[in-house]
């Protein structure tokens, strides 16, 4: 394997903090699949099984998902190095909860979920890893629940989105009617309107019909 892919695949989240020799052992006895998308390439569809941890190794993807009654819809970008999902490979239900389009040429590193049973779990460091990742993703959830009693209009409206969000960086578009957005943040039409308009006027935010586009996730924050 050449040396670049080497240090990437040392570098995801998984796999971090791993020794060499461990590294090597491992890819002894795991299978790697690399698969390539272009531009524009449907990855994943919400809904789908979760059968392979899959690892974007370079590009950038769009995630996208649908409210349940149909009223909003919300898609960021994401750029490697990210681990899609890893919350969703298991409990219940075991599927994807978004669809991934590749926004660039893009690679993906798909790791059959039984290695995780058979090989991965003998690696401490492995373990640690991804419950570190499955204990940030629902600290995150209940960090965002409990801090919304006594905010402001505005931190409402940015938590939500920050809520909505897989990662806090980088491009986001919530596609909302206002009545809709001004029901969730439990305020009137006219406020929401009002706080939008603001954050439009500061350069945070871009309004178009029923959207509200972020070009930045960290300068809004």
């Amino acid at each position: 394997m050449e040396l670049p892919m080497y240090d990437t695949l040392l570098s995801l989240p998984l796999f971090q903090g791993m020794s060499q020799a461990d590294f090597n052992s491992l890819l002894q006895k795991i299978r790697l699949d690399f698969v390539r998308y272009e531009e524009g390439g449907s990855i994943i569809s919400a809904g789908d099984r979760c059968k392979s941890f899959a690892f974007l190794i370079n590009g950038t993807v769009e995630s996208s998902r649908e409210g349940m009654d149909g009223n909003l819809s919300f898609m960021e970008q994401i750029d490697a190095p990210f681990l899609i999902e890893p919350y969703s490979m298991f409990g219940r239900a075991g599927s994807y909860q978004r669809t991934y389009t590749a926004v660039t040429p893009c690679s993906f590193l798909m790791v059959d979920k039984q290695y995780i049973y058979t090989e991965l779990g003998k690696y401490n460091i492995c373990r640690m890893n991804l419950l570190n990742i499955l204990s940030g993703r629902v600290q995150q959830l209940d960090s965002h629940l409990w801090t919304l009693e006594g905010a402001s209009l505005r931190d409402r409206i940015i938590r939500f989105i920050k809520g909505l969000s897989d990662t806090q960086t980088g491009i986001k578009k919530l596609s909302i009617k206002m009545n809709d957005l001004a029901v969730l943040m439990d305020a009137t039409r006219l406020n929401v309107s009002r706080e939008l308009n603001a954050l439009e006027a500061q350069g945070h935010i871009s309004l178009r019909r029923k959207e509200i586009f972020i070009p930045a996730l960290e300068n809004l924050i």
